[in-house]
């Protein structure tokens, strides 16, 4: 029988110049997309485009639900801010997922209902080589 990955195994670190700041107990939703560019290689009398794989990169996202005196995670997700990005959607067990992303947080964006929860969410943006292995 299949297992079926649960929300509560998440671990989710962003570690930056101010220290390692834990959003695995406020994440709502984690993306991630890894991708690549590609150079086109048809020339003269090709009938068909021709590709080959050119630049990896990727980006992540993640929707926090915010909590009273955020001020920690205002200087964190700061626009521009770098850092590392580590997502482990089944915990830290041996030889489950573990993604190591070097990136940039994009900015946290707020939002303020009326009538519910305040969530934060933030883009993040690949700077170099990210790595998907297991712990």
């Amino acid at each position: 029988m299949a297992e079926f990955i649960a929300g509560p195994t998440m671990v989710l670190n962003w570690i930056y110049s101010g220290g390692t700041l834990s959003l695995a107990g406020d994440y709502r939703t984690v993306s991630w997309n890894p991708s690549v560019a590609y150079a086109e290689t048809s020339a003269g009398s090709d009938t068909h485009v021709g590709r080959t794989t050119a630049l990896k990169d990727a980006t992540a996202a993640v929707t926090l639900v915010a909590q009273t005196a955020g001020t920690q995670i205002n200087a964190a997700l700061a626009p521009g801010v770098g850092g590392t990005l580590i997502i482990q959607p089944e915990g830290t067990a041996t030889n489950k997922r573990k993604i190591t992303f070097p990136c940039y947080a994009d900015g946290a964006a707020y939002e303020f209902p009326y009538n519910d929860i305040v969530a934060i969410s933030c883009g993040f943006t690949g700077n170099g080589a990210h790595t998907e292995g297991v712990n």
